[in-house]
C-alpha cells in the first residue's frame, strides 16, 4: 500500500487514480498529523510526500515529516515531492533518507518510474 501525503486534493486524487491504474493500492493523508496517524495503522510499502503544507513553504515541515516517518518506519521508502526545483531542498531530503525527489508537475511515466524504483524488484 502506498501512502500519498499532500494537502492538495487534486494531487492526491490524480495520484490515487494513476497508482490504481498501474495496479497499486493507495490511501491519502492531507496533513503531516494525518500521515503519521495512518502510518501507525497500516502496512505501507512506500510514502509519496509533499514538502509544503503551509503558506510559508520553506520545506521545513516536509523535512520534519520525513524525519518522523523514518524514525517510526525506517524500512519504508519515502519519495518527496515539491512544486519547484530546489537543489538544496532535494539534497537535504536525500541526506535525511528520502529515496527520491520529484518536482511537480510530473509526468505519469516519471511517477511510475520513481515508484517502481523506490519499491525495488517485485
Amino acid at each position: 500500500m502506498i501512502l500519498v501525503v499532500d494537502d492538495d486534493p487534486m494531487v492526491t486524487t490524480s495520484l490515487a487514480l494513476l497508482l490504481k491504474q498501474a495496479g497499486y493500492r493507495s490511501a491519502a493523508a492531507a496533513s503531516p498529523a494525518e500521515a503519521l496517524q495512518r502510518l501507525d495503522h497500516g502496512d505501507w510499502q512506500l510514502v509519496l510526500q509533499d514538502m509544503h503544507f503551509s503558506r510559508w513553504a520553506s520545506g521545513e515541515e516536509g523535512l520534519e515529516l520525513l524525519a518522523e516517518i523514518k524514525g517510526r518506519q525506517p524500512q519504508v521508502p519515502v519519495v518527496l515531492m515539491a512544486s519547484w526545483d530546489s537543489d538544496d531542498l532535494a539534497a537535504q531530503g536525500l541526506r535525511a533518507g528520502a529515496a527520491d525527489f520529484v518536482i511537480k508537475p510530473w509526468t505519469n511515466e516519471q511517477i511510475l518510474r520513481v515508484v517502481k524504483g523506490a519499491l525495488g524488484p517485485a
